[in-house]
């Protein structure tokens, strides 16, 4: 009796598995190749993260992750993103302040590569240094793809933006419009509305546009690596995929957790080259089992209606369904934060500030947190803002939401920056629908009502 194959993704990406004579599909699992993250927070001299931030706790790490998951699970990509580790490097408060720049990311890559074990580098991983600087975030193209910098002025998919430029991704502005792929439109990083690159490519604004042209528009405009609505930005082309698949079997020793070997129907079979890699794919399942290439790898199918092999399957083997050197670096934040509160001229702010990083070396959040809101009380200006930010994401993330709102709200009602103004709606906004679920979910469910329980 031949083996089924196991085809963990099937249900969720609409592909078919094989058992015996049998179409099957199984539940979806998470068993796509992974590409590993490595996140280090540099330290301060006391020994501490950056007390404010969109990237310096934990939770802010794991959403970054899930939000690059989540768009490459739209698309059907054969590849997510795994959490390594998330640590603190001590003794390197030199780097605590290093921007979103060439030189700063250069020089800590330089410095970790001579001293290794200071700075928790790997080789297997692409290190993603965060640091307590009011910037965005940096990474390099291959071959020396291994680095990340992230500062604390990042953006809801920056680790995902960032990772696509590890994965051979440019910019859709790159170059003057030219970012290597036909299935997205020229760009200008600079234009705020659709119109001027429907009025660019075609010659009409966006309203005047048929389908398909508005399709190209909003798959350039919308596109994970431009500059446009940088919190939301989330498509991926088929032409970025074909561009990730090929990088990342280029880096799969280093880069990924399985490798992947894929199979094409109708794809010739030749006498020389990486069979079941991303230029030369296999023609059939069966011939990858053939070639050897399926024990602990990930097939991935990349079109059409597959053969039940023949021969008998004896690993567990996933069936995943899909569609030099640069500089690149992210858009600057659209507001201006100041995060090492630490330091702060305000003795009160300073003072509970530098106990909430204490009680967070402790794990102790709850008292963090009520040393944060300390501080937010006698804050002015900015440092308030920064305070109020940090309060609204770290009660967000502990499913506080009424509250969590309520800070949103306040930064978007007291901040004279428009940027920050729009960021903290949508904040607020997005806390306001996720209490409003749990409401509904404790009506079906017959419990108290949550949002009663968080205001006792």
């Amino acid at each position: 009796m031949k083996l089924p194959l196991h085809c963990p993704a099937a249900a969720r990406a609409g592909a078919w598995c094989l058992a015996g004579a049998l179409l099957v599909v199984l539940p979806s699992q998470a068993a796509e190749p992974q590409v590993r993250l490595s996140f280090k927070f540099i330290l301060n001299s006391s020994g501490n993260r950056p007390p404010t931030g969109n990237v310096n706790t934990d939770a802010e790490i794991i959403a970054q992750v899930a939000r690059g998951n989540e768009i490459f699970a739209n698309y059907i990509s054969e590849f997510r993103f795994q959490n390594v580790e998330i640590l603190d490097v001590s003794g390197q408060s030199a780097f605590y302040l290093s921007d979103a720049s060439a030189a700063s990311r250069d020089v800590i890559r330089t410095a970790a590569m001579a001293s290794p074990g200071a700075f928790f580098w790997r080789n297997n991983a692409i290190n993603v240094y965060i640091t307590g600087a009011n910037d965005s975030a940096i990474s390099k193209f291959p071959p020396d793809n291994d680095i990340i910098i992230l500062c604390q002025g990042i953006f809801d998919p920056t680790v995902a933006h960032e990772a696509g430029h590890s994965l051979n991704l440019l910019h859709i502005h790159e170059g003057g419009g030219a970012d290597g792929c036909s299935d997205t439109l020229a760009d200008d990083e600079n234009w705020t509305t659709r119109d001027q690159m429907s009025q660019n490519s075609y010659g009409l604004n966006y309203s005047q546009l048929n389908a398909a042209q508005k399709t190209l528009v909003d798959n350039t405009w919308g596109n994970l690596m431009s500059y446009h609505d940088p919190d939301n930005r989330s498509v991926l082309t088929a032409c970025q995929m074909d561009r990730q698949s090929a990088q990342g079997y280029t880096d799969r020793t280093w880069l990924l957790n399985q490798v992947p070997t894929y199979v094409r129907i109708g794809a010739p079979i030749f006498p020389f080259g990486d069979m079941g890699s991303w230029d030369f794919p296999y023609p059939t399942i069966q011939d990858a089992i053939n070639g050897g290439e399926v024990n602990t790898r990930a097939l991935i199918l990349l079109n059409g209606t597959f053969a039940n092999p023949t021969s008998v399957i004896t690993t567990d083997t996933d069936i995943i369904p899909r569609r030099g050197t640069c500089t690149i670096q992210e858009p600057k934040p659209a507001y201006n934060l100041t995060y090492n509160l630490e330091d702060s001229t305000n003795a009160v702010v300073r003072l509970a500030v530098i106990r909430a990083q204490q009680f967070d070396k402790r794990g102790e959040a709850t008292n963090a947190v009520a040393a944060l809101q300390e501080a937010a009380a006698v804050a002015v200006g900015r440092e308030r803002d920064a305070l109020q930010l940090e309060l609204g994401q770290r009660l967000g993330a502990s499913k506080r939401f009424v509250e969590a709102e309520k800070f949103f709200t306040r930064v978007a009602s007291e901040t004279d920056q428009p940027g920050l103004r729009t960021k903290a709606q949508r904040k607020a906004q997005t806390m306001k629908v996720k209490q409003q679920e749990r409401d509904r979910e404790a009506q079906k469910t017959g419990q108290d009502n949550p949002k009663k329980e968080e205001q006792k």
